[in-house]
């Protein structure tokens, strides 16, 4: 996807990501999976660690980051086709009492900066034992094993950097499937990956959700993007009846009044778009709602996307399509309205 864009209004995204958060069947996991996938399509298995963050309950430090084992798919080209990775929001109806499976681990630190010099020094398939000892050589440490499988890394002042321990109760039963950007008429890819998950006894997780991402490039203006989220506001609470969002799903939620009075603002609509994204940073939108705008706020290279976060988990490709081409619909809506004469 396009890491930047002119500002100017064009047709809708021609590539739309997909995420579905599944759950693997007991003594299953994300990386059965991923393999049989790459079986299926005659493909290979990349393992990988997947960063992301969790809430904490030590004072002081509300939000700790961690890595944790996920599984990319290539396909007969060595190109990305799909990811398997964990989802710290499906909870439920994993048992927290589950002795850890042997070879999984995760990797934490409240420094996001250490787990991402850690991925740049460290092999995903590496054991647990193994996982801290190249960012300590950085360090001039070794990790030391504790109680229970656990590996703490300290710098020379005694300072901990991070720790790697065995992954808790089930958790690699916890699966997010992670499409690369696929063409809007792709109407294969989607239905074999879920057919896939389905035939190896895949779930749908008590808090799962389906979540798209647009490519951002045509909601790249001052002026599309405005007049986007104000038709989407509007519609909220119509778009999550109609699209069926799981009520039990974490992480979502209205845009915060101070976002919506910017972006209708006239100032707003005036500006460039590069001015127009300053304005946004400077608000620092969350992730967290029912559309994520942050990447097209902050220019994210690696995902460039809109993100619509309120569709239920389901192993129907249909279903998807439907709420997918609804949208597109809607995009498109946007942009007629604005360009039919007065």
């Amino acid at each position: 996807m396009s890491a930047t864009a002119p500002d100017k209004t064009v047709e809708n995204p021609e590539t739309v990501g997909i995420e579905v958060e599944l759950l693997a069947p007991l003594n299953g996991s994300r990386k059965q999976l991923a393999g049989y996938i790459a079986e299926r399509i005659n493909g290979t298995v990349e393992p990988f660690f997947h960063l992301d963050s969790e809430p904490s309950k030590v004072q002081g430090k509300p939000i700790f980051y961690h890595l944790t084992q996920a599984f990319k798919v290539l396909d007969q080209r060595g190109n990305w086709l799909v990811s398997c990775v964990d989802d710290i929001t499906l909870q439920r109806d994993l048992d927290k009492t589950v002795a850890p499976k042997t070879g999984w681990y995760r990797i934490v630190s409240d420094d996001v900066r250490l787990l991402r010099l850690l991925l740049r020094h460290t092999a995903a398939d590496v054991g647990i034992e193994e996982s801290l000892v190249a960012l300590g050589e950085l360090f001039g440490t070794k990790p030391e094993e504790t109680t229970r499988g656990v590996y703490r890394l300290l710098d020379e002042s005694t300072t901990s950097l991070a720790l790697a321990a065995p992954l808790p109760g089930e958790r690699e039963r916890a699966c997010e499937l992670v499409t690369a950007p696929l063409p809007a008429n792709d109407r294969t890819t989607l239905p074999l990956l879920l057919d896939c998950a389905r035939e190896l006894g895949f779930t749908l997780p008590n808090e799962g959700a389906t979540h798209l991402h647009f490519d951002a490039t045509p909601f790249c203006s001052a002026v599309t993007l405005s007049d986007t989220m104000l038709l989407l506001h509007a519609q909220r609470e119509e778009l999550r009846e109609s699209l069926h969002t799981n009520p039990y799903c974490r992480r979502l939620g209205a845009w915060s009044d101070e976002l919506m009075q910017l972006v209708s603002s006239d100032e707003f609509r005036q500006l460039d778009w590069q001015e127009a994204q300053q304005q946004l940073v400077r608000l620092k939108p969350s992730k967290y709602c029912d559309v994520n705008i942050r990447n097209i706020a902050f220019g994210t290279k690696q995902k460039h996307t809109l993100e619509v976060r309120t569709l239920p988990a389901t192993l129907d490709s249909s279903e998807i399509f439907a709420a997918m081409d609804r949208l597109q619909r809607l995009f498109m809506s946007v942009r007629l309205e604005r360009d039919s004469p007065s």
